[in-house]
């Protein structure tokens, strides 16, 4: 199974999420699920193609979620192509895990489109809030984050 979880760290108003996924990826508006934390708010057509959420926990976001019928309907890209695509129509920074648990690397995507690997805080990840502590790599659209040396915690 697919799965393309991308997390916004900056707000962003969910109804602009869902005309972005729609326009980025052709997915028609009443194909998307909305979840604002209580009620799902849009009449879901058959099939659901992807979701736009609020974050859980404190201080979170909204979160884009796609997985099999999105990566079906648009051909399997890269989560990388998904969340540049995102980031650069919304100017709002976004992340994404790695595949595994590697040392709570992330991929941060800025709002050019720049991304570059991240460390995120685990003390907070484990309370249930993201929080990017700096980057293993210069990235040129996230300049305030201090480069962290790629041993270091």
């Amino acid at each position: 199974m697919r799965d393309y979880t991308i997390v916004f760290i900056e707000p962003v108003n969910l109804s602009f999420l869902v005309e972005a996924v729609s326009a980025a990826f052709s997915v028609p508006p009443e194909q998307i699920e909305i979840w604002n934390g209580r009620n799902f708010t849009a009449p879901v057509a058959e099939p659901v193609i992807a979701q736009v959420a609020v974050g859980s926990g404190p201080g979170a976001f909204a979160e884009f979620v796609g997985f099999d019928a999105f990566a079906e309907h648009t051909g399997e890209p890269e989560v990388l192509a998904v969340a540049v695509e995102l980031a650069t129509r919304l100017k709002r920074r976004v992340v994404f895990g790695p595949e595994s648990a590697e040392e709570f690397r992330w991929t941060l995507v800025a709002a050019d489109g720049s991304h570059g690997r991240v460390v995120v805080d685990s003390e907070q990840l484990d309370d249930g809030v993201l929080a990017v502590i700096g980057a293993v790599e210069p990235i040129a659209g996230a300049p305030d984050l201090p480069l962290i040396e790629p041993g270091a915690p």
